[in-house]
């Protein structure tokens, strides 16, 4: 057959025989130089498209790098010294802040004698609050904190996880 006296079928009809691998569409493309052009282009850009795609991780990556995680822990030294250093350039910058500028250490001053000032009568306003809630409601207060401790703690541990032991480390 000649490309200008064939009736070629539709694309869509082609493309899902060749997926199936069998019928009429697909026997006249066998016939036809223009269809098996096209498929043949088809099956070149789906080439280059499975080339492109990147390859799935093997399903043992996380084990396996989290294995070498554990395996080799940065020294507590190392980590102790960075966290170190770091509150104490924070720290530095800020005091630099509060000293180069005068009306924020004037501002800081007062905050401070105000505070000094204010915070003991706020001091003995909390003290006297929880002497009348303890004398009056002294278990449920006791029961809720605790609670509250309890929770924290093993929410601390369960978070920090099954350490080794101090015999181990």
């Amino acid at each position: 057959m000649t490309p200008t006296t064939c009736e070629c079928p539709d694309l869509e009809e082609l493309f899902t025989e060749l997926e199936v691998g069998e019928g009429p569409a697909l026997e006249h493309a066998k016939g036809c130089p223009l269809c098996t052009a096209i498929i043949e282009e088809h099956r070149l850009l789906e080439k280059d498209l499975y080339r492109m795609a990147d390859p799935l991780p093997p399903p043992d990556l996380v084990h396996k790098v989290m294995a070498r995680v554990a395996a080799e822990p940065p020294p507590l030294r190392s980590e102790l010294w960075t966290g170190v250093s770091i509150l104490a350039v924070s720290i530095l910058a800020g005091l630099g802040v509060l000293l180069s500028n005068d009306a924020a250490l004037s501002g800081a001053g007062t905050g401070l004698a105000r505070f000094l000032v204010d915070g003991k009568a706020f001091l003995e306003a909390l003290l006297s609050g929880a002497r009348a809630l303890w004398n009056t409601a002294a278990a449920p207060v006791a029961g809720v904190l605790a609670f509250l401790l309890f929770t924290s703690l093993f929410g601390i541990k369960r978070l920090a996880g099954d350490g080794p032991t101090p015999s181990e480390a």
